[in-house]
């Protein structure tokens, strides 16, 4: 079974339109890339009074809350390090026109997620996507299940193009590569948003009978 996040902790809700017919507003700028040229976001952070144990018990803790099933999701766990690597998926969707019908299509977003430990600091890293496409009925016609990293729809973005001498397939093929790169990073960033606010209270952990 997949560990999904739990889109609530994530602060994540966003809907893509089904305007395939006018452009998606996206800029490629806005994905980061690290130095091996896949999207990969970071964050650095500081809580002075807090010990390099209290900072990776609170990273376990926001990953048990996280998800909606814990079990599977960490990979490796080494106190000794400060490392903590765990790997996760949402279930996202939107529609797409193929032969002139809007298909709703369906994928996860599998992404792995690193934490690093030091005294009073820690730094979480989020790459390694990649889009699990689920198959899908149309009509007559199958479109097939595939799995492909994330990287894939951001080189089918162009730098520059023309939108109105695109074809139809290239219209969807844009769409569809500029709507699971915008819900990655919409995601990502309210991930690492979530990750920063919790983690500011890791000199002072919420015991189970406080009230």
């Amino acid at each position: 079974m997949k560990p999904f996040f739990l889109l609530s902790l994530s602060l994540f809700m966003f809907t893509i339109g089904q305007a395939q017919d006018t452009d998606l507003p996206f800029n490629k700028k806005n994905i980061p890339l690290n130095d091996d040229k896949k999207v990969s976001y970071t964050l650095v952070g500081e809580v002075p009074h807090a010990t390099k144990d209290q900072l990776y018990n609170q990273a376990l803790a926001w990953i048990a809350e996280a998800f909606k099933n814990e079990s599977g999701v960490i990979k490796l766990q080494d106190k000794d390090a400060g490392t903590i690597i765990a790997e996760g998926s949402t279930e996202e969707k939107y529609s797409v026109k193929t032969l002139g019908v809007l298909v709703p299509r369906k994928y996860y977003q599998n992404m792995k997620i690193e934490f690093n430990i030091k005294e009073g600091r820690y730094r979480m890293i989020m790459n390694s996507f990649s889009i699990e496409n689920i198959a899908a009925r149309v009509g007559k016609s199958y479109l097939p299940s595939s799995s492909n990293p994330i990287e894939k729809y951001y080189d089918q973005v162009p730098e520059s193009y023309t939108f109105s001498k695109l074809t139809s397939l290239e219209r969807t093929q844009l769409y569809s590569a500029k709507t699971i790169l915008i819900t990655a990073d919409k995601f990502a960033k309210a991930t690492l948003s979530s990750v920063k606010s919790y983690m500011t209270n890791a000199a002072n952990p919420v015991k189970k009978d406080d009230w």
